[in-house]
């Protein structure tokens, strides 16, 4: 079945409504002005944990949890990215072209905001795997974005998501995420897993665990050697 289109400049109320399911899609991810919780990446031939702090304008910190990313760590303010090294003096720029690479992949894709990073540009009827959903065709409002457009398959029975493609600004298909059901912390519907496949058909598994309102420790989004 095809799936129907609908210009949101003719549709100004559907607009709306894609705006209120992306809001609804976000909390699940974002469910507390700050928070903390556990990330758990397992690809075929590494597996890692980290720490994730973020807090309400979408900056996250990642922190090594396993023995060798102990020490290290990802740090995203606004629209940059840096690694924290040990030993290093400063900490290492990444370029928009190394954010679809490693934890640096896993924490861009698992702090992203829709409503906040993208435009609703259509809104389709479309069912998937069987279930009736909502497709949702996004562009980057920056062009900071490594991900510049997405297209998001969103259950319409709970707003859940299920499914995004992220393309670069030619359209390639860099990755698709996988979401899994929600799960509950603190009474508040979370996310509980994701699953990254690359372009070429690489996956890795993202697991979130021990979420929990608040407990970012102060400093924590500071730049090292740069910050006063």
């Amino acid at each position: 079945m095809r799936a129907l289109l609908l210009p949101l400049a003719a549709l100004p109320l559907l607009a709306q409504s894609g705006e209120d399911i992306l809001a609804r899609v976000d909390r699940l991810r974002h469910p507390w002005p700050t928070f903390t919780v556990d990330l758990s990446m397992k690809a075929p031939q590494a597996a890692q944990r980290w720490r994730v702090s973020a807090r309400e304008n979408g900056d996250a910190r990642l922190d090594g949890l396993s023995e060798k990313e102990k020490g290290r760590g990802v740090l995203l303010r606004g629209d940059d990215m840096w690694l924290l090294l040990p030993g290093a003096k400063r900490p290492v720029k990444v370029s928009p072209q190394q954010r679809l690479m490693g934890p640096a992949a896993g924490g861009d894709v698992a702090r992203t905001r829709f409503r906040e990073d993208y435009t609703v540009r259509e809104v389709a009827e479309e069912p998937l795997e069987g279930r009736p959903c909502w497709r949702l065709q996004l562009a980057a409002k920056r062009p900071a974005l490594s991900a510049r457009q997405v297209v998001l398959w969103v259950a319409k029975e709970g707003s859940l998501p299920l499914k995004a493609e992220f393309r670069l600004a030619s359209g390639r298909l860099a990755r698709t995420a996988h979401f899994g059901p929600p799960v509950q912390a603190h009474g508040r519907p979370v996310l509980s897993r994701m699953e990254l496949e690359e372009a070429g058909g690489a996956k890795v598994e993202l697991a979130f665990g021990n979420w929990s309102p608040g407990g970012v420790a102060p400093g924590a989004f500071d730049l090292p050697g740069q910050d006063r």
